[in-house]
């Protein structure tokens, strides 16, 4: 089971601790988005991500993934805010099938910001929060300069 632990807003915490503490199952649907496409528009390079939606919650994550991370149908997912960081809230979910698929000529980067925005756009004309997580491993060129 993929374990994930992320950081969301205290009230968005709060809620789902509330449910946590009143031993009621979250409302949540899990599903698979594959960005295709590459800068030179001929090969299908793929960004993956994992989207699950928090029906009750209002708050939707999307968590970019390694493309050779072997995707169990079952995640767990820990919760953390700024203003309780030792108790964190964990909801297990499970993944449909369902795989939606985009196609936007780019590199990874670009294919991340266009996801993360178009996603942002869409959950927010329907009052909902959303996170975007990157899980994928810093590579050399991505560490930060002393």
């Amino acid at each position: 089971m993929l374990q994930i632990m992320c950081m969301v807003d205290s009230e968005d915490y709060w809620n789902l601790n509330s449910y946590n503490e009143a031993g009621k199952t979250v409302n949540y649907y899990g599903y698979t988005f594959n960005v295709e496409g590459s800068p030179d528009g001929k090969s299908k390079d793929v960004v993956r991500l994992i989207v699950m939606e928090f029906a009750d919650s209002k708050m939707a994550l999307g968590f970019v993934t390694p493309n050779n991370l072997e995707l169990d149908k079952e995640l767990r997912i820990k919760f953390i805010a700024n203003d309780s960081p030792t108790k964190d809230v964990q909801v297990d979910c499970k993944l449909s099938d369902e795989v939606k698929k985009a196609a936007y000529n780019g590199d990874e980067l670009e294919k991340i910001e266009y996801i993360g925005y178009t996603l942002e756009k869409f959950y927010d004309n329907n009052n909902v929060k959303f996170y975007l997580h990157d899980l994928r491993p810093q590579t050399q060129g991505q560490q930060e300069q002393p």
